[in-house]
């Protein structure tokens, strides 16, 4: 039990702390007034009893924590749960450790576990929950307004946070592997508008006559975001992130460092483009003139209206992938361009080389002038 004791004017009270592998340790904390070591002593006796009887929960530990009763070592061993008592919330920072994702998706994956941890509680101990929380927490979601690709993006992290704490042992089981994800309703599907290339040929002439007048979009640069967009397949932050000094003037190739997946690709830039370019040899800095990307996709939007077409700026890299798959150009090579991550198997052991310009292959990337 617990006790003080006092040594030449200071009192020194002595408590057990024990862990889950069933050991102990001695623990003492020197106290100068008798009333804060009687303090201390009440809490050291919740401590010893609760250790005892590997009765305590995250919350407990955080607080002896910070009541010095406890050292960072001992708060280590105490938060191990080898009977499934682990809360979610550690649950979820041993899921953190295991991202290989970009800044992007790693902030989503941050916000979908906020709401996971909202809805099961941070300190529910993992071998507490059921089949039935998952369907709950679909339901919960639901209410918030979440899309249902969204609520199944958030299943998809609930079930690989648990498929973890299965292959470690601290589970016997997966409580959510048999939750089914919601059926994407109709109303809910994104429509893609993949135009032809004889409408983007149109698209790019009527942006070539936009871009001669004095009240033009973009201040007269609209043709120069297209052929990005139409013959890169870009997505807007990394045509905005571009450089000149990333081109390779001698293959036409354009070397992206800023990605959506934090890893380099390079894409051909077409004839049109490439020539276009060239007065830009030598220089260093941003490709695309700056304007906030807001503004970038509202006006090229705006454009495709005066043009009788109604799309999203994003389905421009959809085009670009699509027509690289009209072309009969090989997977590999397509990946390499577009930057997916599909088929990650064989994109982490292949490594398509600029090679050919694809891009050439688009009528409308063909121009007379020579390089």
């Amino acid at each position: 039990m617990t006790s003080i004791t006092k040594i030449n004017n200071k009192y020194r009270v002595r408590y057990r702390l024990y862990f889950p592998n069933d050991t102990f340790k001695d623990r003492s904390r020197q106290i100068d007034k008798m009333g804060l070591a009687r303090e201390v002593k009440a809490s050291a006796d919740i401590l010893e009893t609760k250790t005892r009887l590997q009765n305590y929960k995250e919350k407990d530990i955080d607080r002896w924590w910070r009541e010095k009763l406890i050292n960072n070592k001992d708060k280590e061993l105490l938060q191990m749960f080898p009977d499934g008592r682990k809360t979610i919330r550690q649950a979820a920072a041993e899921y953190r450790k295991t991202w290989d994702v970009s800044t992007m998706e790693s902030q989503a994956r941050e916000g979908r576990i906020s709401h996971i941890l909202e809805y099961l509680g941070e300190d529910t101990p993992i071998n507490k929950l059921r089949h039935s929380d998952g369907e709950y927490l679909k339901e919960f979601l639901r209410s918030r307004g979440y899309k249902a690709v969204t609520i199944n993006k958030h299943l998809q992290d609930l079930k690989r946070m648990f498929s973890l704490q299965v292959a470690e042992r601290s589970i016997d089981f997966h409580p959510f592997s048999e939750v089914k994800g919601l059926k994407v309703p109709q109303r809910e599907k994104i429509q893609y508008t993949i135009p032809t290339e004889k409408e983007i040929q149109t698209i790019l002439e009527k942006a070539e006559e936009n871009d001669q007048k004095k009240r033009s979009l973009l201040n007269g640069n609209l043709t120069l975001f297209l052929l990005f967009f139409f013959g890169c397949g870009l997505r807007l932050s990394e045509a905005m992130a571009a450089r000149i000094e990333n081109i390779d003037w001698e293959q036409r190739g354009l070397l992206l460092t800023e990605t959506k997946t934090d890893k380099p690709r390079t894409v051909g830039l077409g004839q049109k483009l490439y020539n276009r370019l060239l007065p830009v040899k030598g220089q260093k800095g941003f490709i695309l003139p700056r304007f906030r990307p807001s503004s970038v996709s509202n006006a090229i939007i705006k454009h495709f209206r005066r043009c009788g077409i109604k799309m999203r700026l994003h389905d421009t890299r959809h085009t670009y992938v699509t027509l690289l798959q009209e072309k009969n150009v090989s997977p590999i090579d397509a990946m390499g361009r577009s930057g997916h991550a599909d088929m990650q198997m064989l994109s982490h052991y292949s490594h398509p080389k600029l090679g050919i310009i694809h891009e050439d292959l688009f009528e409308f990337m063909q121009d007379d002038k020579k390089e």
